[in-house]
């Protein structure tokens, strides 16, 4: 499958905030909101029991009349990851590796086999090498992110099941209070666990470079700028061991590019941000009977 080119429309202001430091005029607070957790699932939200509008929800009609589709589109080496991909538009030069225990499938991820997001405007695709899921969000502009799974089981044809149980962690104070996306910087152990207490506040496109990527490998950034990435463990020489690290042909791109990971972190707070606004004037309008 050829590789879309990489288009955010709905980023290109923040792909331009973030190449600039703050100014005394725009400091990270103007733009965090509330984080207390909403009542997502009771009136006007309903969030379990609502159907949602999003890109996999249109994609499901489809196979309703073509259930079979999937079968003949298993990758040996992917799965069903290519083809998940070209259904949903997401480019895979979008990819992002994290090697941070963060995930669903965290014992399927280690600094040898990271986790590969890919992202465009409204969909968010996770992929562990030999991990028997892939991990999809996306967005709803009334319930805010969605939750998928699909089985990377060759005799299964792609279906995308719902999941509620991520709101365990993706409806708290880490995604704003409302169902959203977690974005984190930490220090790992050699072997990906997360070392407590060393936890950024949340990523946006105001933090400093300096506090951004711990847990992420990181490529094709300026050589002058420090950051948390490539660093799993103490290890000195963990950095320059990345390419030894990740074996490339494990996936459908190389690298962990600085622009995707630019753009994801404007990308994922304003995401939450939209979404608690849209929350918060619901809840409103429904306490004044609107």
């Amino acid at each position: 499958m050829p590789s879309p080119r990489l288009r955010f429309p709905v980023a290109l202001l923040g792909t331009v905030l973030l190449s600039a430091p703050s100014t005394p005029e725009a400091h990270g607070e103007d733009f965090q909101g509330s984080t207390h957790r909403m009542e997502y699932d009771a009136a006007p939200f309903l969030y379990s029991k609502s159907t949602p509008d999003d890109p996999v929800s249109r994609i499901q009609k489809t196979f309703k009349n073509e259930r079979n589709r999937g079968w003949l589109n298993y990758d040996p080496k992917f799965g069903y990851l290519p083809v998940v991909l070209e259904m949903l538009g997401v480019p895979v030069a979008s990819q992002m590796l994290v090697f941070s225990k963060t995930s669903l499938q965290r014992h399927q991820i280690t600094p040898n086999n990271p986790r590969a997001l890919y992202f465009s405007d409204n969909v968010y695709i996770g992929f562990v090498p030999g991990a028997p899921v892939l991990e999809i969000a996306t967005v709803d502009p009334q319930l805010g992110a969605i939750f998928y799974t699909v089985n990377q089981d060759k005799d299964e044809p792609v279906r995308f099941r719902r999941d509620l149980d991520c709101l365990s962690c993706h409806a708290s104070s880490r995604s704003m209070g409302v169902p959203g996306f977690v974005l984190r910087s930490l220090d790992t152990e050699a072997n990906g666990e997360i070392v407590t207490g060393t936890e950024s506040e949340s990523t946006t496109h105001f933090s400093p470079i300096k506090e951004r990527w711990g847990g992420w490998y990181v490529t094709g950034a300026p050589a002058d700028w420090t950051h948390r990435g490539n660093l799993p463990g103490p290890s000195a020489e963990a950095s320059s061991a990345f390419q030894k690290r990740v074996i490339e042909s494990n996936y459908p791109a190389k690298g962990s590019d600085a622009l995707p990971l630019l753009v994801h972190d404007h990308q994922v707070h304003m995401h939450n941000y939209f979404t608690r606004i849209g929350f918060e004037a619901r809840q409103t309008m429904e306490m004044y009977g609107h």
